[in-house]
């Protein structure tokens, strides 16, 4: 589909509708095609992702010291009430 700059900016969410259907949208400007609107390729998840979450897991717990330390929110309520 073929559409002017004037029509992009009074139909720009039709427009986008159409592309999230797989249409593909040719922006012109004067006469001469400036811009084109396409859907964004979706990535597929990584086949890995499960064995590196699984991985991270297993670092996490080897690597625990069982200390903890204040939050962020803990830290500045500290520093508030010493300023009173």
């Amino acid at each position: 589909m073929t559409v002017t700059l004037e029509q992009t900016q009074s139909d720009l969410l039709k427009l986008v509708n159409l592309v999230q259907h797989g249409e593909e949208v040719v922006i012109t400007s004067q006469g001469q095609a400036v811009a084109k609107l396409s859907a964004v390729p979706r990535s597929a998840p990584s086949p890995n992702r499960q064995a590196w979450l699984a991985r991270l897991r297993q670092l996490r717990a080897s690597s625990a010291t069982g200390k903890t330390s204040p939050t962020t929110e803990a830290i500045l309520d500290d520093l508030r009430s010493e300023r009173g």
